[in-house]
């Protein structure tokens, strides 16, 4: 008897401390300008994208197709997704709806294209060129007037205010991060520490650019001011940080943790607050394969705690850790 009444007692504890941790998180107003999460997953062996809501129900799979989809990246007022695509071979750059209709092709030829990124005006995407040591195009949303930026970069993240972009070079040497005028010019290099640098993002207010690095062993996720000054690490577990994205009010930082190999992809996205301090898990870490989150610019509040449960569990969407 006294088992059992000290069993429910270790039970009930662990839900409100569960339940206290989303009311911190809601109070605090960490989430609640977070809008709806696009993301890729490959939980049926195929890369397909999803949305969901930012509490990780609501799960849709929007592209539905054989060919591998990924990368995706909402247009800046919320109604289309850009994203690459293998549907026609080689990797191309589509758009689509935000429900997943009226799929177009915008790049073609031979070369791989990968990390689309909306200009904030909707006008443009830059996007990844695998070709000759790599480097960064842009063109309109009608896939037209396609502009080539300098050779050896990928990965652009576009400023808010339109007229630079964030990316990843080797021009002198590692893989550094730096900021560019739209142009292909005035390029100015931000950090100097020799890590491996992938995935930049400008925070909305343009001061800051969250990317991963190579730190340690394994990849963490850092935000450096614009000017290259104030570098903080915000990831500290013994796993691999990926992919951050902002919300629009910047309060929040979606990434993703991941391993495993081909035939055994393993990731899991997370959302943490801007400095790094509560980080909420989305996926089911022992069977998730979801990778790359972008958060929408619509800022739809997360769901109530009377919603309706997923997949993947009330008691690990609500789960709150502090480091």
């Amino acid at each position: 008897m006294r088992f059992k009444l000290t069993l429910r007692t270790t039970l009930l504890a662990a839900l409100c401390i569960c339940l206290m941790g989303e009311n911190l998180w809601l109070k605090n107003g960490h989430a609640s300008n977070t809008g709806r999460i696009v993301f890729t997953s490959y939980r049926d062996g195929n890369f397909e994208i999803y949305v969901m809501d930012a509490d990780g129900g609501n799960q849709e799979n929007l592209t539905n197709h054989p060919a591998y989809d990924y990368y995706p990246d909402w247009s800046p007022d919320g109604t289309k997704i850009a994203f690459a695509s293998s549907r026609d071979g080689v990797r191309q750059i589509y758009r689509m709806d935000a429900d997943g209709r009226n799929v177009i092709r915008l790049t073609d030829g031979p070369a791989g294209k990968s990390h689309p990124d909306w200009s904030p005006d909707g006008g443009k995407i830059a996007f990844s060129v695998d070709h000759g040591g790599n480097h960064i195009a842009v063109i309109n949303v009608g896939g037209r007037n396609r502009k080539k930026l300098e050779d050896r970069t990928k990965y652009p993240s576009w400023s808010p205010d339109g007229r630079q972009i964030a990316l990843v070079s080797s021009i002198d040497g590692g893989n550094e991060i730096y900021v560019m005028d739209v142009g292909g010019k005035g390029r100015k290099r931000v950090t100097h520490d020799l890590e491996a640098k992938l995935n930049p993002s400008f925070s909305p207010d343009g001061r800051r650019i969250a990317y991963e690095a190579h730190h340690e062993d394994f990849h963490h996720i850092f935000v450096v001011g614009a000017d290259g000054r104030n570098r903080v690490r915000l990831t500290h577990h013994e796993e691999h940080h990926s992919g951050p994205a902002w919300s629009p009010d910047g309060r929040v930082i979606a990434y993703y943790v991941f391993g495993g190999g081909p035939g055994n992809y393993r990731g899991t996205i997370h959302l943490m607050t801007s400095d790094g301090r509560y980080i909420r898990q989305l996926s089911d870490g022992r069977n998730a394969r979801d990778f790359e989150p972008d958060i929408s610019p619509l800022g739809l509040a997360v769901s109530p705690a009377s919603k309706t449960s997923t997949t993947w569990g009330r008691l690990k969407k609500v789960e709150l850790n502090r480091r």
